[in-house]
């Protein structure tokens, strides 16, 4: 599932721009932002599920 920028993040892990797949890691209840690289029509896209713990 994708997820725009401004959405809460719904799970701690590292999710990749559509786009440009650069990685970043979120937390769980954080605000998705814009990319970091300005792809406007980048969506966030989960990689990785982690824990808190990881």
């Amino acid at each position: 599932m994708n997820h725009r920028p401004g959405t809460i993040v719904p799970v701690t892990g590292i999710y990749w721009c559509s786009v440009c797949k650069t990685p970043q890691r979120f937390t769980e209840q954080q605000e998705f932002p814009p990319c970091p690289n300005l792809c406007g029509r980048g969506l966030w896209e989960l990689v990785e599920e982690q824990s808190e713990r990881d």
